[in-house]
């Protein structure tokens, strides 16, 4: 039997196939951290926290803590108020809800419908009820509408709200 003294010549199709294979790899091995259950770990703290702001933020207005609650905010934050008032910065915020906490006393209720983040922006969006009952005479009001929060992560790592938007029929009287 003659059995040939040089190898046989290597398969193109060979040659591409290992460098597919090493492609593939080489890309599964960069995106296996943003897959891998450790990844999504810091997003659900992430969620977890937002709400727990989302809830101070609610018992505070309905005790009237102001400090507390303008520090939720950044300096530079927005409130859009539902009849299209842009209210902006600290100043302006302290204002909104000092007037606020003197005039009503407010039982709102959040219910928030999707809260997601992505790099330093979240957001929380969802529906409210509130009934304001007047401090000076016990008139209720009542509202429903829409809202969304926008926060942002500061370089200290926690989170304030940059945009909170009110949509809805603002109450008569308000």
């Amino acid at each position: 039997m003659n059995v040939p003294s040089t190898p046989p010549a290597k398969s193109p199709l060979f040659r591409y196939s290992r460098r597919a294979a090493l492609a593939f790899l080489a890309f599964a091995t960069v995106l296996a951290p943003t897959f891998s259950p450790t990844a999504a770990a810091p997003q659900a703290s992430t969620i977890v926290t937002l709400a727990k702001i989302r809830e101070a933020w609610v018992y505070d207005l309905r005790t009237k803590q102001l400090e507390p609650i303008l520090k939720f905010y950044a300096p530079d934050a927005a409130f859009l108020q539902p009849n299209g008032e842009r209210i902006t910065g600290s100043a302006a915020l302290r204002n909104l809800f000092q007037n606020i906490m003197a005039t009503f006393h407010s039982d709102l209720t959040l219910h928030s419908q999707n809260l997601e983040t992505s790099g330093d922006l979240a957001y929380d969006s969802g529906d409210f009820q509130e009934t304001l009952t007047t401090i000076a005479t016990g008139a209720k009001i009542t509202s429903k509408g829409s809202y969304i929060i926008i926060f942002k992560r500061q370089p200290n790592g926690g989170w304030q709200i940059v945009q909170h938007v009110w949509t809805g029929t603002p109450p008569p009287g308000t």
